[in-house]
């Protein structure tokens, strides 16, 4: 629903119905607002659901101890962080808006540990249930029991782990960012060796453990692949730079290729091997399969015909995977490409067909290729090695031996139960009731769990479960027995046979309702006055028009002060002050020069991003549907169009050169910025006027005129006032005086978020009248002339 919510608000493919404000753009913004669940939820969702499979007892009840036990771990590393965060480096934020290894669970602001935190916290919870939940005490303790005496342990335990995790973030984080970067680094053979790894676990249900973080989590790129490419489909669709270039991260998904031409490759072998009498009952359990994994991304039906029976070849099934995702990403195919057609669709196809069919034509080609080596690779081996593939069997396992094993006549059990109602319940249950026969009965099963396609049993004695042709007999799809682990493979309607599986075990179970709680407040830091400063036109000036012949890597750096107003700052932060840049410019075009003086922080990009000591409270970005609607003026205006991110800016243009900093794009000049973000946009102020009247944009914008003729837009709440505000709301409430010095319309906002308010000789009368006071212009170090004014230096 997140892709097909994002194609249906897309003007590329609907037209004018994705006019904002339109009944149709309404609908389907509500629907895209809440497709989102899963993904802005995941570590409370794991948090929730590890103990459905892992509590021994109880799982309804273990769900809530460990949901309540997952809120008192993120509200103990809430206040580790306020009180201690400098010495951990991190900032508390001031506002509910994640920052650097912060992030807000449910209102909390938390340390980040994605989903391994919810986890750990979900896992110590089910070891303490599974060993107290039905503990005696005291009568006069008899409050505290059950789930109370669980929560009780477990409350004490979790700030253990709170504090553990606390101390040992910056080691993660760093750890993290090194194999970030490694695992992009290695490109093609990278995307291959995970490829492989995912087919290879797959046998022992390791592959979530595997994919999970690189999909869902930071460990490839911040918010995990598929929300991050999710949220940036609107640019990608507008850019025709290569795949690969725009979004290299996205590579580690190819292991859907072999679903779409891997596995239909090889039941075709299996067909075209199985005896003729066999070949048409074989069609009926192939082609459900094939669809299954084509359209859905559901491997197992097929997986499983030879996943147990010959290793040999699923090692050449994982082998072959590896080399086709590996030659995908090679020519450039990048993507979420995990699932089915479906999924690849919704995800690639009908946004990206436009600007990128190029790239998805020689996907086809690739993946016809592979088809062709499945096909002829599987195929010479079952026919050179006689191998027993379905269809080719010396003998079909009969209903006998497993009636034998159980004691009722199975076909008579299954006719009888069909044919009073052919409801699925009553085969998840007959298959439950086999299953736990075979393993031995009630007596010889210590537990279970499940994943997402088998049953793991630990059993008493392994040597009394039947073998793995019988449970296959019974319908389940194989069996593994690893010491006295029995893992039964079911397929995707496993949890429906785990219930009935628990219904015969005794095991009934219940659920409690919760609720949540609210986040705390902010951090300290020295005391003293505050002062802001604007660049151009404050503490250095210089005509933009000269800028022009300056060499290239210089033109767009900022003036920097001379040594009377550099000393003037120096000495107001040696009082006891605090001094911050506050500038319309991109961080990155700040003149390293004027970066060695001793600031405590930086707000920038009118307002849209803020720092404090290095650390970002503040960042604020247009969206990539605000980016979607403004593509057509900005492309067709033939104008030069400046884009503004962290790392430096773009300029697009219809015949901009092939080379970094330049596009002819808005997708292309976006995914050249850091994070694909842009904080503001600098055009002509006819095209800015134009942009203006736009009833779906104007309420979002805001327009700022510069000198020139040229005007800048930025998000609505992308002000100077704005980046202030959240560096007062970060800093200790009981600080000095706060002052700011401005000269330009931008600075009408400044003027409004400081007690004092200070305006250059230089600056327009509008400005002068909203200031508390008017010091000299900039050519005259009107800066010192303030400073001294009020006895601050």
């Amino acid at each position: 629903m997140v892709g097909v919510s994002a194609l249906a608000t897309s003007a590329d493919i609907v037209g004018d119905l994705a006019v904002y404000g339109t009944p149709w753009y309404v609908f389907w913004t509500i629907i895209q607002r809440g497709s989102w669940t899963v993904f802005k939820r995941l570590p409370l969702l794991f948090a929730v659901a590890l103990p459905i499979g892992l509590a021994q007892k109880q799982p309804a009840r273990c769900c809530l101890e460990a949901l309540v036990a997952y809120f008192a771990y993120c509200f103990f590393l809430s206040e580790i962080i306020k009180l201690s965060g400098d010495n951990l480096g991190l900032k508390y934020p001031s506002s509910l808006t994640p920052a650097s290894g912060i992030t807000i669970i449910d209102g909390i602001k938390t340390l980040d540990t994605g989903i391994i935190g919810p986890l750990a916290v979900s896992a110590t919870v089910v070891a303490i249930h599974d060993r107290f939940y039905d503990a005696k005490v005291p009568d006069w303790l008899g409050t505290f029991s059950g789930s109370s005496l669980v929560y009780l342990i477990s409350f004490f335990a979790v700030f253990a782990l709170a504090a553990i995790s606390a101390a040992i973030v910056p080691f993660v984080y760093a750890a993290t960012e090194t194999l970030r970067h490694a695992l992009v680094g290695v490109g093609p053979l990278g995307v291959g060796i995970f490829a492989f790894l995912e087919r290879a676990l797959e046998p022992m249900g390791l592959h979530h453990l595997l994919y999970m973080p690189i999909y869902y989590d930071n460990l490839v790129i911040n918010d995990g692949i598929y929300a991050t490419w999710t949220n940036l489909l609107p640019i990608l669709s507008h850019s025709t730079r290569p795949l690969n270039e725009l979004a290299p991260w996205a590579g580690f998904t190819a292991t859907g290729w072999v679903k779409l031409f891997g596995l239909p490759a090889i039941a075709a072998a299996f067909y075209s091997t199985a005896k003729p009498e066999r070949r048409a009952a074989l069609k009926v359990i192939l082609v459900p399969a094939i669809v299954a994994s084509v359209v859905c991304g559901v491997t197992e039906p097929l997986e499983f015909l030879f996943m147990f029976t010959y290793p040999g070849l699923f090692l050449l099934y994982a082998v072959l995977s590896s080399c086709l995702a590996m030659a995908m990403n090679f020519f450039g195919v990048v993507g979420i490409f995990s699932g089915g057609f479906m999924e690849m669709a919704a995800f690639n196809f009908i946004p990206l067909m436009r600007t990128h069919a190029g790239s998805y034509l020689l996907a086809l080609g690739i993946g016809l290729i592979f088809s062709v080596i499945f096909f002829l690779s599987f195929r010479g081996l079952i026919l050179t090695f006689d191998l027993k593939t379905p269809g080719r069997e010396d003998h079909i396992a009969s209903n006998a031996a497993l009636s034998r094993l159980t004691g009722d006549d199975v076909d008579e059990k299954r006719t009888s139960k069909t044919g009073a109602s052919d409801d699925q319940a009553s085969q998840d249950h007959l298959l439950a009731e086999q299953v736990v026969t075979l393993l031995g009965g009630v007596s010889n099963i210590v537990g279970a769990t499940n994943c997402a396609t088998r049953l793991r049993v630990e059993v008493v004695d392994p040597s009394i479960v039947a073998d793995n042709a019988t449970f296959v007999a019974a319908g389940a799809k194989g069996l593994i027995i690893t010491g006295k682990t029995a893992q039964v493979i079911i397929g995707i309607s496993v949890p429906r046979v785990k219930e009935h599986f628990d219904q015969i075990m005794g095991l009934e179970p219940e659920f409690v309702p919760t609720t949540s709680a609210s986040p705390a407040a902010s951090a300290a830091h020295k005391r003293g006055d505050i002062c802001f400063f604007d660049i151009d036109g404050t503490l250095a000036w210089q005509d933009p028009r000269l800028a022009q012949d300056l060499p290239e890597d210089e033109r767009d750096l900022s003036p920097y002060p001379n040594e009377a107003v550099s000393q003037a700052i120096r000495e107001f932060v040696a009082n006891g002050n605090m001094a911050f840049i506050c500038t319309g410019r991109t961080l990155s075009c700040i003149h390293p020069k004027l970066l060695e003086l001793p600031w405590t922080g930086i707000v920038c990009l009118a307002g849209g991003y803020a720092e404090i000591n290095g650390h970002a409270i503040r960042d604020l970005s247009m969206t990539p549907s605000m980016l979607q609607h403004l593509a057509p003026y900005l492309e067709q205006s033939g104008e030069v169009i400046r884009f503004e991110g962290l790392n430096g800016v773009v300029r697009m243009s219809a015949d901009a050169p092939d080379a970094p900093g330049y596009a002819r794009t808005l997708g292309d000049a976006v995914t050249q910025l850091q994070h694909y973000s842009v904080y503001k946009i600098l055009m002509s102020t006819s095209l800015a006027n134009h942009i203006a009247q736009d009833k779906a944009l104007e309420p979002l914008l805001c327009f700022n005129e510069l000198e020139l003729e040229v005007t800048e837009i930025s998000p609505r709440e992308c002000t100077k006032r704005g980046g202030i505000q959240s560096v007062l709301d970060a800093l200790d409430p009981h600080h000095g005086t706060v002052y700011g010095i401005g000269d330009a319309s931008n600075d009408v906002s400044l003027m409004n978020a400081v007690d004092v308010g200070i305006a250059m000789g230089n600056a327009p009368d509008y400005l002068k009248d909203k200031a508390d006071y008017v010091t000299d212009t900039v050519d005259h170090d009107g800066v010192v002339a303030a400073l001294e004014h009020f006895g601050l230096i």
